[in-house]
């Protein structure tokens, strides 16, 4: 399968924000990513890019 781990860029920092993402969905300034195991996680931001050889994702923080 292809999860991705998804990471929130703050400034100069990545943090690791969720891994096993198979959805991602942007709306109204907030990124929802929803697991693998049905579990899912809300942050405020935008998606900057996803990379699926490397299965990541950045989102940028507000």
């Amino acid at each position: 399968m292809c999860e991705l781990t998804v990471y929130l860029l703050k400034g100069n920092s990545r943090e690791r924000a969720m891994e096993g993402v198979v959805r991602l969905m942007a709306h109204n300034g907030k990124v929802l990513m929803e697991g693998i195991f049905g579990d899912s996680m809300e942050v405020e931001g935008r998606l900057a890019d996803v990379d699926i050889m490397s299965q990541s994702a950045n989102i940028i923080a507000n």
